[in-house]
């Protein structure tokens, strides 16, 4: 008996090739989608970070001048009607700086800034940072910790804000 082997079928694939292809398709995507949620998997879904932009209250409970929000680390700085928020964070290693008289000074290993967060001397590699102020629907005042402004940037609140 011989067998006649082809190695060309002439009329196409069979089914029995069609459902193995199609088998082995079906296989590969499960893999590939099985890797995909695996690797998602590694790293969280949640962030445990809280979030950058603070609510800090009516305008009109700050005074004109600085005043330290020790939760926030920023100075808000109130000039009449207009508010800029200051990161308390030393731009060295992140130890919360002081308020001096001719401006600001790091505890941890002295770097000092001026009235304006510029470096006068220590070793801060750069000035403290301006953070964004705005004003929430409510009235409130909000400062975002994640962004950085240029010092001359100030939101200026209405009048009614502050009665």
């Amino acid at each position: 008996m011989t067998h006649a082997t082809h190695d060309h079928d002439p009329h196409g694939p069979t089914r029995r090739s069609l459902l193995a292809a199609g088998a082995t398709g079906c296989a590969v995507a499960g893999a590939l989608a099985h890797g995909a949620a695996w690797t998602l998997s590694l790293a969280p879904r949640v962030s445990y970070e809280p979030p950058s932009v603070r609510r800090l209250g009516p305008p009109k409970t700050f005074p004109e001048g600085v005043t330290f929000l020790s939760a926030e680390k920023v100075f808000v700085v109130r000039k009449e009607a207009a508010f800029r928020g200051l990161s308390a964070v030393c731009t060295h290693l992140g130890c919360t700086v002081d308020r001096t008289d001719a401006g600001f000074r790091c505890p941890c290993h002295g770097s000092e800034f001026d009235a304006e967060g510029v470096r006068t001397g220590g070793p801060a590699p750069r000035g403290l940072v301006w953070r964004a102020m705005s004003l929430a629907a409510d009235g409130t005042l909000l400062v975002d910790l994640a962004g950085e402004v240029a010092a001359t940037v100030a939101l200026t609140v209405p009048e009614e804000s502050l009665r």
